[in-house]
């Protein structure tokens, strides 16, 4: 069964700012072509041409943020995909339950599970997992979680930390 990966907040943000951009430039090029062949009377002195280039400016810009914040989104849930389906599987000590203090989410701060791997060569590779809930330190069925890298960028691993916990449902 293949992993889901989870969005994470660029994701979110190019969700928000793609359409929101095009729909800013969509009624910037109508409204503006509109008031150009007299279709909407303009009061004053104010010009077609300077609703537009803003509109579309504005619109320009939040599509284009949101396509870039996407992008990496994207490319950073195939390569986490393409190292779980296709990778060397290593067994990873587990380091400890590390607390996110810099993110704030609805539930309280959110936890890593850190792990450890050393290569023949003698090179330490520390992973983290995805965000957790809670603090899953008792819940761990083992001391090694499965970890697994790319077969291209080694610095690209997925920490299956579903492996060594229980199914977890919170209840409020």
């Amino acid at each position: 069964m293949p992993k889901k990966m989870v969005w994470t907040v660029y994701g979110i943000i190019g969700f928000i700012f793609a359409p929101m951009g095009f729909l800013f430039t969509m009624i910037g090029l109508v409204v503006g072509q509109s008031g150009r062949f007299g279709r909407i009377r303009w009061k004053g002195n104010s010009d077609p041409a300077i609703f537009t280039a803003v509109f579309c400016g504005i619109g320009g810009l939040f599509l284009l943020l949101g396509l870039v914040f996407l992008a990496v989104d994207i490319r950073r849930r195939y390569l986490l995909r393409r190292a779980y389906e296709g990778g060397n599987c290593v067994d990873a000590q587990i380091l400890g339950v590390v607390t996110q203090r810099n993110v704030n989410m609805t539930y309280g701060q959110p936890r890593m599970v850190e792990a450890a791997w050393t290569d023949p060569n003698g090179v330490v590779h520390i992973y983290h997992s995805r965000y957790l809930k809670t603090d899953v330190t008792k819940l761990l069925k083992s001391a090694t979680v499965p970890v697994y890298i790319d077969r291209h960028n080694e610095n690209i691993g997925y920490v299956d930390i579903d492996a060594v916990l229980p199914e977890i449902r919170i209840h409020q």
